[in-house]
C-alpha cells in the first residue's frame, strides 16, 4: 500500500517499510531532520505548518500528486489523529473504520471525552467549557455553578499539559482566563486528588489484548512548580491484582470512547479500586514511555500502532527480563548553556538508554511543557521502590551537573 504518515516516526517508518509499504511523510518542524534521514527511502515528503488542521495536510497531498493515489493515511503524533480521519473519510481509504472521526474527537477533546465517560458511568472529575473568554467575574460564576475549587483550567486540545493551569479560587481562575490567549476555548475541571497513573494499552476488535500499567512519581500539573516527569511501569506477573483492577477500568474508559482498533494512553487518578478518568488519547504515550513498556510487556506500542492501523497483524510480544523500568525527564537550567552530556547521564545509577534532548553548548528553555528535559533516562532497577529511588537519585544528579558544567 501507499501510506501517508502524518509525523516522522523512525520506528513506524522501519516496521511499515520492512513490511513492503510505500511511505509518503509530511512532517512538522521539530521532527523535519527525521523525515530527512528517511528520504531516500520515501517516497515523497512534505512539510506542514500543524498536524491538527485537515486542509494543511491535504494540499501538501494534492501538490505532491499523490492525492488520488494513497491508500491510507496514518497519524503519527496525537495532534494527527483527528485529522487523519477526516483524509481517510475524504479520500474514501479503507481505514475509514479504524480511525473513525468522532472516535478520534473523543480522544482528542478532553470535554467531549469526559461527557462520554460520564454518560457511560465511568468516574471522571465535573467540567464546564467555557467558548469565549467571561466578560465578568458574575458571569464566570455562573459557569462554574457545581463544580469546587481548586479548579484546573486547559485547552480542549493539546498535550505535554501546555497552557494547563491550576486555579485555587474563581476569581484566580478568572485572571488567568482573562490574560492567556490560549484559553479564550477552555475546559475547566475540578482537581483531581491522589496519586496519577497511566495506562497503556493496545485494543483489537475493542477489547484490549495488551497492557501495562505505570504510575506518575508526582502528578504532571507539579511539573508547572519545577516537578520533573518521571514514571515507574509495574511489570503484571509480580502484580496480576493491580493489573486486573486497572484493566477492568481502562477497558469501561475506552470502550465508552467508542475504542475498536488502536493504541491508547489513558492517564488515571487515585488508586487501584477507585480509579478516577483523567485524559486519554489514542497514540502511544510519550517520552520514554514506549521503551518501559517494550521491556515491561514485550511491546513496542508505535510499532503495534503502525502495524493495526495499516491492518497488518501484531507481532507476538518479545520474551522480558521481569526487572521494573521507569524513565525521567531530567531537568533542565534554564537560560543556561548545557554542559551535561550523553556520557554523563549514562554514567548515572541504573541508567540504561538515554536520549539527549538538548545538546552539549545548546541553550536549555523554560518548562513550558511537562516533557522538557536536558535528556531523558530509561532506568533499570529489582522493585518499584528501588526504581523510584534510582530516578529520583539520577533527577538530584542532574541537577549538580548543571550547577558545576551549565552556564
Amino acid at each position: 500500500m501507499h501510506i501517508v504518515l502524518l509525523g516522522a516516526r523512525a520506528e513506524v517508518m522501519d516496521e511499515l517499510l520492512d513490511l513492503g509499504h510505500t511511505l509518503t511523510v509530511l512532517y512538522v518542524e521539530w521532527n523535519r531532520g527525521t523525515a530527512e534521514r528517511y528520504a531516500d527511502r520515501l517516497a515523497h515528503i512534505g512539510f506542514v505548518p500543524d498536524f491538527d488542521v485537515p486542509e494543511l495536510a491535504w494540499s501538501v497531498l494534492l501538490h505532491l500528486g499523490v492525492a488520488d493515489e494513497v491508500d491510507l493515511v496514518i497519524p503519527c503524533h496525537e495532534l494527527a489523529m483527528v485529522t487523519a480521519g477526516f483524509l481517510n473519510r475524504l479520500l474514501g481509504l479503507e481505514a475509514t473504520e479504524r480511525i473513525d472521526v468522532r472516535m478520534a474527537m473523543a480522544g482528542r477533546d478532553k470535554a467531549f471525552q469526559k461527557s462520554l465517560w460520564t454518560a457511560h458511568g465511568v468516574p471522571t472529575a465535573r467540567c464546564t467549557t467555557l467558548t469565549t473568554t467571561p466578560l465578568s467575574a458574575e458571569e464566570l460564576d455562573k459557569a462554574l455553578v457545581g463544580l469546587s475549587a481548586p479548579y484546573v483550567v486547559k485547552p480542549p486540545s493539546g498535550g505535554g499539559s501546555r497552557d494547563v493551569r491550576v486555579c485555587e479560587s474563581a476569581a484566580d481562575l478568572f485572571e488567568v482566563l482573562t490574560t492567556t490567549p490560549a484559553l479564550r476555548h477552555a475546559v475547566v475541571e475540578e482537581m483531581q486528588q491522589g496519586r496519577e497513573w497511566h495506562l497503556d494499552g493496545v485494543v483489537v476488535d475493542g477489547r484490549i489484548v495488551h497492557f501495562v500499567v505505570s504510575r506518575y512519581m508526582a502528578p504532571l500539573r507539579e511539573t508547572k512548580n519545577g516537578s520533573t516527569l518521571r514514571s515507574v511501569a509495574f511489570p503484571p506477573a509480580a502484580h496480576p491484582e493491580l493489573y486486573a483492577t486497572a484493566t477492568d477500568f481502562a477497558q469501561r474508559a475506552v470502550t465508552a470512547l467508542g475504542g475498536t482498533c488502536g493504541v491508547f494512553h489513558l492517564e488515571v487518578f487515585g488508586e487501584p479500586g477507585s480509579f478516577t478518568a483523567g485524559e486519554l488519547g489514542w497514540r502511544p504515550a510519550g517520552v520514554f514511555a514506549p521503551n518501559t513498556s517494550r521491556h515491561t510487556i514485550g511491546l513496542n506500542p508505535w510499532v503495534a500502532h503502525a502495524r493495526l492501523l495499516a491492518g497488518e497483524p501484531l507481532r507476538e510480544p518479545e520474551p522480558v527480563d521481569g526487572a521494573v523500568y521507569g524513565f525521567a525527564c531530567l531537568p533542565v537550567k534554564p537560560g543556561a548553556a548545557n554542559g551535561v552530556t550523553q556520557d554523563d547521564v549514562e554514567a548515572l545509577p541504573g541508567v540504561v538508554e538515554v536520549l539527549m534532548a538538548v545538546q552539549p553548548g545548546q541553550v536549555m528553555r523554560d518548562m513550558v511543557t511537562s516533557t522538557t528535559c536536558v535528556a531523558l533516562a530509561l532506568i533499570r532497577a529489582d522493585s518499584i521502590e528501588d526504581c523510584e529511588r534510582a530516578i529520583d537519585e539520577a533527577v538530584r544528579l542532574t541537577h549538580e551537573l548543571h550547577d558545576r558544567k551549565s552556564a
